[in-house]
């Protein structure tokens, strides 16, 4: 995937193609450097209905983490802290080990 502004990336999000919606979070995750922008993202995107869509948004959160060695950790803790508390046993561990990676990198 070439450089492309958040503009497309966003409206690549809204594709209905899962797997676009999967490589533009990767995309984001690696190579966009606007981590309030990001963060945006990937907590919207971790409201997603699909499963495997909204746990990928969260493993996104903790590679942002580990990527930029930063991240908001009054908005993102709490996100993820109640993530942890879904029923879902994918969605949980998703957001657990993305709060392992800001413990861990942040």
């Amino acid at each position: 995937m070439e450089s492309k502004d958040k503009l497309h990336l966003e409206e690549l999000l809204n594709s209905k193609d899962e797997k676009q919606v999967a490589e533009t979070l990767l995309y984001i995750a690696y190579n966009i450097k606007d981590i309030s922008w990001a963060e945006a993202i990937f907590m919207k995107m971790a409201k997603n209905s699909n499963d495997d869509i909204c746990g990928l948004a969260l493993t996104c959160i903790g590679h942002l983490a580990r990527i930029n060695g930063k991240i908001d950790k009054e908005k993102i803790i709490p996100f993820l802290k109640e993530k942890i508390e879904n029923s879902n046993e994918v969605i949980s561990s998703r957001a657990e080990d993305a709060l392992d990676d800001i413990n861990v990198f942040t």
